[in-house]
Protein backbone atom coordinates (compact mmCIF):
# COMPACT_ATOMS: atom_id res chain seq x y z
CA UNK A 1 0.00 0.00 0.00
CA UNK A 2 1.17 3.67 -0.89
CA UNK A 3 1.54 6.32 1.79
CA UNK A 4 0.86 9.75 0.43
CA UNK A 5 2.25 11.32 3.15
CA UNK A 6 5.72 10.03 2.09
CA UNK A 7 5.36 12.12 -1.47
CA UNK A 8 4.23 15.24 0.67
CA UNK A 9 7.21 17.63 2.37
CA UNK A 10 7.28 18.15 5.95
CA UNK A 11 7.01 21.20 7.35
CA UNK A 12 10.75 22.91 7.42
CA UNK A 13 11.64 20.16 4.67
CA UNK A 14 13.12 21.67 1.31
CA UNK A 15 10.76 21.61 -1.30
CA UNK A 16 11.46 18.57 -3.81
CA UNK A 17 12.85 19.81 -7.29
CA UNK A 18 14.25 17.56 -9.80
CA UNK A 19 18.15 18.54 -11.00
CA UNK A 20 16.21 19.97 -14.50
CA UNK A 21 14.17 23.01 -12.57
CA UNK A 22 17.53 23.70 -10.56
CA UNK A 23 19.23 24.43 -13.69
CA UNK A 24 16.52 26.07 -15.27
CA UNK A 25 15.98 28.26 -11.91
CA UNK A 26 19.90 28.86 -12.66
CA UNK A 27 19.40 30.05 -16.32
CA UNK A 28 16.47 32.53 -14.62
CA UNK A 29 19.35 34.10 -13.04
CA UNK A 30 21.42 34.48 -16.09
CA UNK A 31 18.92 35.73 -17.44
CA UNK A 32 18.84 38.71 -15.31
CA UNK A 33 22.41 39.57 -15.31
CA UNK A 34 21.86 40.29 -19.35
CA UNK A 35 20.01 43.47 -18.23
CA UNK A 36 22.80 44.76 -15.84
CA UNK A 37 25.02 46.12 -18.96
CA UNK A 38 21.94 48.47 -19.99
CA UNK A 39 20.99 49.39 -16.34
CA UNK A 40 24.50 50.38 -15.86
CA UNK A 41 24.39 52.54 -18.97
CA UNK A 42 21.49 53.82 -17.87
CA UNK A 43 23.30 54.80 -14.99
CA UNK A 44 25.92 56.57 -16.92
CA UNK A 45 28.36 53.67 -16.75
CA UNK A 46 28.21 52.27 -20.59
CA UNK A 47 31.39 50.86 -20.39
CA UNK A 48 30.20 47.06 -20.38
CA UNK A 49 27.40 48.04 -22.96
CA UNK A 50 30.16 49.50 -25.22
CA UNK A 51 31.97 46.18 -24.90
CA UNK A 52 29.27 43.32 -25.79
CA UNK A 53 28.21 46.14 -28.55
CA UNK A 54 31.51 46.51 -29.38
CA UNK A 55 32.30 42.77 -29.65
CA UNK A 56 28.71 41.61 -30.99
CA UNK A 57 27.54 44.16 -33.16
CA UNK A 58 23.52 44.53 -33.32
CA UNK A 59 23.79 41.64 -31.50
CA UNK A 60 24.90 43.02 -28.12
CA UNK A 61 22.78 46.28 -28.51
CA UNK A 62 20.44 46.58 -25.55
CA UNK A 63 17.56 45.73 -27.19
CA UNK A 64 18.83 42.58 -28.34
CA UNK A 65 20.04 41.97 -24.46
CA UNK A 66 16.54 42.22 -22.95
CA UNK A 67 15.09 39.67 -25.89
CA UNK A 68 17.95 37.13 -25.10
CA UNK A 69 16.46 37.88 -21.50
CA UNK A 70 13.39 37.06 -22.34
CA UNK A 71 14.55 33.64 -24.18
CA UNK A 72 16.14 32.49 -21.12
CA UNK A 73 13.13 33.19 -18.68
CA UNK A 74 10.71 31.57 -21.35
CA UNK A 75 13.14 28.31 -20.88
CA UNK A 76 13.37 28.83 -17.03
CA UNK A 77 9.36 29.43 -16.80
CA UNK A 78 8.73 26.56 -19.21
CA UNK A 79 11.72 23.98 -17.83
CA UNK A 80 11.93 24.98 -14.41
CA UNK A 81 9.88 25.31 -11.12
CA UNK A 82 6.62 27.60 -12.26
CA UNK A 83 3.28 26.54 -10.73
CA UNK A 84 1.30 29.22 -12.81
CA UNK A 85 1.47 31.14 -16.32
CA UNK A 86 -0.90 34.02 -15.80
CA UNK A 87 1.44 35.85 -13.94
CA UNK A 88 4.69 35.39 -15.70
CA UNK A 89 2.57 36.24 -19.15
CA UNK A 90 1.25 39.02 -17.43
CA UNK A 91 4.61 40.52 -16.21
CA UNK A 92 6.46 39.68 -19.91
CA UNK A 93 3.85 41.88 -21.36
CA UNK A 94 3.96 44.50 -18.37
CA UNK A 95 8.07 44.91 -18.20
CA UNK A 96 8.09 44.78 -22.02
CA UNK A 97 5.69 48.15 -21.90
CA UNK A 98 8.70 49.48 -19.37
CA UNK A 99 11.70 48.37 -21.61
CA UNK A 100 9.26 49.90 -24.35
CA UNK A 101 9.77 53.39 -22.60
CA UNK A 102 13.02 53.13 -21.39
CA UNK A 103 14.89 51.45 -24.40
CA UNK A 104 14.86 52.69 -27.94
CA UNK A 105 12.89 49.52 -29.51
CA UNK A 106 11.98 51.10 -33.01
CA UNK A 107 8.32 49.83 -33.19
CA UNK A 108 7.58 51.34 -29.85
CA UNK A 109 8.67 54.46 -30.65
CA UNK A 110 4.87 55.68 -30.30
CA UNK A 111 4.78 54.73 -26.57
CA UNK A 112 8.30 56.47 -25.99
CA UNK A 113 7.07 59.93 -27.58
CA UNK A 114 3.65 59.69 -25.32
CA UNK A 115 5.29 58.94 -22.29
CA UNK A 116 7.57 61.76 -22.69
CA UNK A 117 5.45 64.32 -22.70
CA UNK A 118 4.10 63.19 -19.22
CA UNK A 119 7.09 64.18 -16.93
CA UNK A 120 6.55 61.82 -14.30
CA UNK A 121 6.83 59.04 -16.59
CA UNK A 122 10.05 60.97 -18.93
CA UNK A 123 12.49 58.77 -16.96
CA UNK A 124 13.94 55.73 -18.59
CA UNK A 125 16.15 54.53 -15.96
CA UNK A 126 12.69 54.23 -13.33
CA UNK A 127 10.84 52.35 -15.98
CA UNK A 128 13.52 50.02 -16.70
CA UNK A 129 14.00 49.22 -13.01
CA UNK A 130 9.80 48.72 -12.92
CA UNK A 131 9.77 47.15 -15.86
CA UNK A 132 13.06 44.54 -13.44
CA UNK A 133 10.77 44.62 -10.42
CA UNK A 134 7.75 43.32 -12.74
CA UNK A 135 9.36 40.39 -13.77
CA UNK A 136 10.84 39.56 -10.98
CA UNK A 137 8.14 39.80 -8.87
CA UNK A 138 6.38 37.87 -11.83
CA UNK A 139 8.40 34.80 -11.57
CA UNK A 140 7.82 35.20 -7.52
CA UNK A 141 4.21 34.65 -8.04
CA UNK A 142 4.41 31.95 -9.86
CA UNK A 143 5.10 29.37 -7.32
CA UNK A 144 2.46 30.90 -5.83
CA UNK A 145 -0.84 28.11 -5.66
CA UNK A 146 -3.36 29.80 -4.20
CA UNK A 147 -3.24 33.29 -5.79
CA UNK A 148 -5.26 34.25 -8.52
CA UNK A 149 -5.94 36.80 -11.57
CA UNK A 150 -7.19 39.73 -9.37
CA UNK A 151 -3.76 39.41 -7.15
CA UNK A 152 -1.67 38.96 -9.98
CA UNK A 153 -3.73 42.01 -11.86
CA UNK A 154 -2.91 44.37 -8.62
CA UNK A 155 0.55 42.92 -7.98
CA UNK A 156 1.58 43.29 -11.43
CA UNK A 157 -0.07 45.62 -12.75
CA UNK A 158 -1.73 48.51 -10.82
CA UNK A 159 0.39 48.00 -8.21
CA UNK A 160 4.37 49.09 -10.27
CA UNK A 161 2.01 51.65 -12.24
CA UNK A 162 1.34 53.33 -9.02
CA UNK A 163 4.81 53.09 -8.12
CA UNK A 164 6.07 54.49 -11.41
CA UNK A 165 4.12 57.54 -10.65
CA UNK A 166 4.93 58.08 -7.21
CA UNK A 167 8.58 57.91 -8.23
CA UNK A 168 8.24 59.74 -11.39
CA UNK A 169 6.79 62.70 -9.13
CA UNK A 170 8.60 62.13 -5.91
CA UNK A 171 12.44 60.95 -6.81
CA UNK A 172 13.55 63.54 -9.86
CA UNK A 173 13.69 66.29 -6.76
CA UNK A 174 15.39 64.23 -4.52
CA UNK A 175 18.02 62.52 -6.71
CA UNK A 176 18.36 65.75 -8.49
CA UNK A 177 17.21 64.50 -12.08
Amino acid sequence: MCDASANTPQAGAKPVGGLRQRIFNVVGWVAFALLAPPALAMLGLPQVQELIAGRLGGWGSPVALVLYFYGLLFLRVFFGSDQRYTPVLLGYAVSFVYFSNSLDIGFMAWLRELTARAPFLSYPVMSFIAGVAVVFLSNAMSGWKKARWPLDLFMLVILPAAGLVCAGVFLPGLLGF
